[in-house]
């Protein structure tokens, strides 16, 4: 199993995110943000409790569709999208996934990991499947000191005993996705992926891991790398789409 670091903080830089932690922590000690129980973000009990999505949809044009998979009339290079979760009938969620990429609430991801594997689906995939994520660019990948998507792949890949590969490293150091339109959204992810070195999936499924997904054109652009590459489907896994 190989997993390719794009980038490597420095000593300082991580001891300055320990003090930094530790600060915050003192100050603000931690709560679940559901039920307020101190020690974690979002504790077991409550991830638990989330309810899942029922029906899942074309990562396209949104009509319903059997697992998420993208309609025959729709073209993406992403063969679908699992949504696990639902922001309307979940409202603690947001919160706890803004802790974990804007907060640098890095003990989140084991919590929100089983939210992610209930909703996996366990359909026989006809090719051998690896675990990836949408990765971070160096810089932004240095001051969070961790990457989200990469803590719930690993831990997802680990529950399904299955190999977690970094397939992809980010070229382009993107504006945040989550106020642009969408025209702006392609323009702004374009060109924005390249395959990692000693890519390992050629003829494998994907399944590529995000926090959330907005319009899904971040895992659409990452899916046409990861094909042109050599893979053989990709799915996309996401706690919650916006």
């Amino acid at each position: 199993m190989r997993v390719f670091r794009v980038a490597k903080a420095t000593q300082f830089e991580m001891m300055f995110l320990r003090i930094k932690n530790l600060f915050f922590e003192t100050l603000f000690p931690v709560r679940c943000v559901s039920c307020a129980q101190e020690g974690e973000w979002f504790c077991g009990d409550c991830a638990s409790k989330v309810e899942l999505n029922q029906k899942q949809f074309c990562p396209t044009c949104w009509e319903e569709s059997l697992g998420g998979k993208t309609c025959s009339h729709c073209t993406s290079h992403l063969d679908g999208l699992r949504v696990a979760a639902s922001y309307e009938r979940n409202p603690e969620l947001a919160k706890v996934v803004k802790n974990l990429k804007y907060k640098f609430s890095k003990n989140l991801a084991e919590n929100l990991s089983k939210v992610l594997l209930k909703a996996f689906s366990q359909k026989n995939y006809e090719n051998e499947r690896v675990v990836s994520f949408v990765p971070l660019h160096k810089k932004r990948l240095r001051w969070r000191g961790f990457n989200q998507a990469e803590l719930l792949a690993s831990s997802v890949a680990k529950n399904l005993n299955l190999p977690l590969e970094n397939l992809l490293v980010r070229d382009k150091n993107t504006e945040p996705q989550a106020k642009l339109s969408r025209e702006e959204r392609l323009q702004n992810l374009k060109d924005a992926f390249g395959l990692a070195p000693n890519f390992e999936a050629k003829g494998k499924t994907v399944i590529l891991i995000d926090d959330i997904a907005s319009t899904s054109t971040t895992l659409t652009e990452a899916a046409k790398v990861l094909k042109k590459g050599g893979a053989g489907e990709v799915w996309g896994l996401v706690l919650a789409r916006g």
